[in-house]
């Protein structure tokens, strides 16, 4: 039999063991057990950032999407029959919006039965979209004077301003002049009252002290108006705008971004001036988002949002050709979606699994903004030096990779259109961008795309 003194001896030996072995994984994983792989994510990521985190929206900004069908209802003070029978006036207005467009009167949007029809449901999905898009853009995305002016072109039933007020609390107390412009009268008004209904919700809860000055304005792009603005929006618009025109795309980037930089305030004004323009994700829209981005970097407006660059877009869209063929559009999935507006896209034999957009958001910065950037700039010249970093956007679902045994994200980039290998399971999401270690040396090339290949 073995002595006590031995047991006692073997026993404070394996504690000890025990003890280093504990010290040791604590120092290998020092976020403890279960962040191994987030330790390994950080050597291959600096920095990562959703574009559609549903978070990020405001809790009051949650509740009203939820009931957005009962605040419409309300408004318009439908019955309980009326609002059995919207099902089918969206699936008839779906069908004119899509393959029977040919068919549509321009001016579908000044019919009563048609305009409640988009509200019920277009205008939700696109409040759903837009709110997710915009409480994640960058926290100067919007650096909107304290009186300033704002144009909405295409407003319909004024869904950017009620999305921008759902999404960004910051801009609530600002006292914002919006000129909200369509050719439909009945859409702009019914959206006033949905905007001044939502907004007095947020009041209430004293989340902001009166609502924005709504001016509506009958007319298309062009159509003068009074006051020279920092903001111009534009969203859902271009694809109808476009849509029967004779004139090439790039033709028509510059002659509209022409239209929409004399909306707005002069050089002399010490204001950032933005735009933001939003659309289908689909190839056709994508296209000319891509040419209106390259339209107003010629007239000195620097994209913000989604590029990481001002270079050439490495997902203009281009048809018959290998370079930039790929389109530029982003999305994510709708279970997080209102329940009751997933039930009504059933009701109406639209179910939809992934809400979907392109966009792009250009800004003109003033004397002062860009005095102090260049300041900043300076001040890191020698830690960007020392550090050089890649900025990267991911354009993409996952992609597999059965030779290498890995998956892949399509992305953009300074350097062009990416494929970004994921050798650390980072696994990110649609549309997030990441920051990397700038690659060094010739990269290799994916034979398919013609993507330089990255690992992440």
């Amino acid at each position: 039999m073995e002595k006590d003194g031995n047991k006692f001896d073997r026993a404070k030996r394996f504690e000890k063991r025990e003890k280093s072995q504990k010290i040791e994984k604590s120092q290998r994983n020092p976020l403890g057990r279960g962040t191994h792989r987030h330790i390994e994510r950080k050597k291959n990521v600096f920095f990562r950032k959703e574009m559609f985190d549903v978070k990020a929206i405001p809790e009051d900004a949650k509740k009203i999407l939820e009931t957005f069908d009962d605040i419409f209802a309300d408004v318009r003070g439908m019955s309980a029959k009326q609002r059995v029978f919207l099902a089918n006036d969206i699936k008839k207005l779906s069908h004119e919006l899509t393959d029977d467009r040919s068919s549509r009167r321009l001016g579908y949007m000044n019919n009563a039965q048609s305009v409640s029809a988009y509200i019920a449901y277009f205008m939700w999905w696109n409040l759903v979209r837009l709110t997710r898009l915009f409480a994640n853009l960058p926290k100067k995305a919007f650096n909107l004077s304290e009186n300033a002016v704002a144009i909405d072109i295409g407003s319909g039933p004024l869904t950017v301003v009620v999305a921008l007020w759902l999404s960004r609390p910051e801009l609530r107390n600002k006292k914002i002049t919006w000129y909200c412009l369509d050719l439909s009268q009945n859409a702009l008004s019914q959206g006033e009252e949905i905007y001044l209904s939502i907004a007095a919700k947020t009041i209430a809860d004293g989340k902001a002290k009166e609502p924005w000055k709504i001016i509506r304005v009958k007319g298309a792009i062009g159509t003068e108006i009074k006051e020279k603005a920092e903001f111009v929006t534009c969203a859902n618009a271009f694809n109808e705008i476009i849509e029967n025109q004779e004139m090439p795309t790039d033709f028509l980037a510059k002659k509209y971004s022409s239209e929409i930089e004399k909306y707005m305030n002069d050089s002399s004004d010490d204001k950032t001036r933005t735009v933001l323009l939003v659309e289908p994700g689909d190839p056709r829209s994508a296209r000319f988002i891509s040419l209106m981005r390259d339209a107003f970097i010629r007239r000195d407006f620097l994209p913000i949002a989604p590029c990481p660059h001002a270079q050439e877009c490495a997902m203009a869209g281009r048809t018959g050709t290998k370079k930039n063929a790929k389109w530029c559009n982003f999305g994510f999935d709708t279970e997080d979606a209102p329940k009751k507006l997933l039930k009504l896209s059933e009701k109406a034999n639209l179910p939809k699994e992934r809400a979907v957009l392109s966009f792009i958001l250009s800004q003109k910065k003033s004397a002062e903004e860009l005095k102090k950037e260049k300041e900043y700039e300076l001040s890191k010249v020698g830690q960007i030096e020392k550090n050089p970093k890649l900025k990267l956007r991911i354009a993409s679902n996952f992609i597999k990779l059965p030779e290498i045994h890995k998956s892949g994200y399509y992305a953009c980039s300074e350097i062009g259109l990416l494929l970004a290998v994921d050798t650390t399971n980072v696994r990110p999401k649609n549309a997030e961008l990441l920051e990397i270690p700038f690659p060094d040396g010739k990269l290799p090339t994916d034979a398919k795309s013609g993507a330089k290949m990255v690992n992440i």
